[in-house]
């Protein structure tokens, strides 16, 4: 019979995880809206995913769902897939050497990779330049939104790092 070491189970559920995520947020209506803006709800969970399990294999993980994201959306294949991959990478980096994990500095990672992938939809992808419309209208309701929700995930990703490791 076959027996899943902690780590392959671990890496099943986060893949399960982006999986329902990726089916909340690009559902029609299922979220209310804030502002008129969308939580980015799979970048803050790999950002959440990054911080329990570092930058390389976090990395891996922001880049699925920023891979997610792209199948979802109107922008080119690849893009949020390429800035999830560096969001996620610097957060694993930062918790490893510089910060410690929990809920405050989650928060802190949460609300600051939003800001990044915001930023770069906005400088890459819009006609629009006008970053003083940009900022308060579109930034910060979504930045908010997406951090409120960053705590569920710290805790479900916590639950999952202790429960699920190698002996």
């Amino acid at each position: 019979m076959l027996r899943l070491s902690g780590t392959a189970q671990k890496y099943i559920v986060y893949g399960v995880e982006l999986f329902i995520v990726y089916i909340i947020q690009f559902t029609p209506s299922l979220l209310p809206r804030f502002f008129g803006e969308s939580p980015m709800l799979l970048t803050v969970c790999a950002v959440s995913i990054a911080l329990f399990e570092g930058d390389i294999t976090g990395m891996w993980f922001g880049m699925a769902a920023g891979l997610l994201v792209d199948a979802g959306s109107t922008a080119p294949f690849g893009f949020y897939g390429l800035v999830n991959l560096i969001i996620c990478y610097g957060c694993g980096l930062l918790v490893m050497y510089l910060m410690r994990n929990n809920i405050v500095t989650s928060v802190i990672l949460g609300f600051a990779a939003v800001v990044i992938a915001s930023f770069a939809q906005w400088f890459f992808l819009s006609g629009s330049r006008d970053l003083m419309y940009f900022i308060p209208n579109i930034l910060l309701p979504r930045a908010v939104y997406s951090t409120v929700t960053m705590p569920a995930f710290f805790y479900f990703n916590r639950a999952i790092t202790t429960r699920l490791y190698d002996d």
